[in-house]
């Protein structure tokens, strides 16, 4: 028995080992396709939501100043709001054909489906997430942001709302492979999750009738965790960790299960 220890320990290691080279490789070649190499580079990871996030961050600024009302913080409140729908869009959006515009890489036995969804869902999640801690810390130095009050919820906020975004890449990558029809739908659907993600208002907002019809939407509790974690302010009544696990955990299911079938669909084996 314990002779078989090392060997099983080496074995693992060598898997993981081999599974991150690989996920390295695929989120290099990804940055390479999307941004290349020319003027800031890689860089664009962070400069191209970097420069959204500004915008609108800084739009609602200047007009809540013209109107007098400084309560809610504009520039906190809507850049942590678009910073992680951002992540959202981005991996939504960008699982429609995912799978199959890489079918070429399937030659190499090691590559999978499941390994090309993490490379884009880690490269989402990275620019979203460095454009909200850059822009945060110039919002401090500015003097028109404070930072996060509670960093922990802030944390698992940011952690749900990728889950969520990466479970549902899966199950629209495993359901649109091949059909182009269902993939027209996908940035539909993403233009109406603005409005009713919550990240651009709190529950408080809300009359009470339409309180208890959002609570079921679990992209809305993500965001009044991610809210909890970053206001003195905002209040944990309307926060529903539990579910929202279970909800990102019941959709990585079925996004793992249509991602394995893909193996049968593909040319390459």
């Amino acid at each position: 028995m314990t002779d078989g220890l090392p060997s099983f320990s080496g074995g693992v290691g060598s898997a993981l080992a081999t599974q991150g080279a690989v996920l390295k490789a695929l989120i290099m070649r990804e940055l390479h396709v999307r941004f290349g190499r020319d003027n800031i580079g890689y860089l664009w990871l962070i400069g191209e939501p970097m420069m959204l996030a500004t915008v609108i961050s800084s739009v609602h600024y200047i007009a809540d100043a013209e109107h007098g009302s400084t309560t809610l913080a504009p520039f906190p409140f809507t850049l942590v709001g678009y910073c992680l729908f951002i992540i959202f869009r981005g991996m939504f959006n960008r699982a429609e054909g995912a799978v199959e515009g890489n079918n070429s890489l399937f030659y190499h036995k090691m590559i999978t489906p499941l390994d090309i969804m993490i490379a884009k869902g880690v490269i989402e999640c990275l620019g979203c997430v460095s454009s909200l801690i850059i822009l945060l810390a110039i919002g401090c130095l500015l003097d028109i942001a404070e930072p996060p009050a509670r960093p922990l919820y802030l944390i698992l906020g940011t952690l749900l709302i990728t889950w969520w975004s990466f479970a549902l890449s899966l199950i629209i990558s495993g359901l649109t492979y091949g059909s182009h029809s269902l993939g027209r739908f996908v940035h539909p659907v993403s233009y109406f999750m603005v409005p009713l993600s919550g990240a651009f208002w709190t529950m408080s907002f809300l009359p009470l009738k339409f309180r208890e019809a959002m609570a079921w939407n679990p992209m809305v509790t993500m965001f009044e965790i991610a809210r909890y974690g970053q206001f003195r302010w905002a209040s944990d009544k309307y926060m529903y960790p539990e579910y929202a696990i279970a909800v990102c955990a019941s959709l990585t299911y079925i996004g793992l299960v249509l991602i394995r079938r893909l193996k049968y669909k593909l040319e390459i084996h």
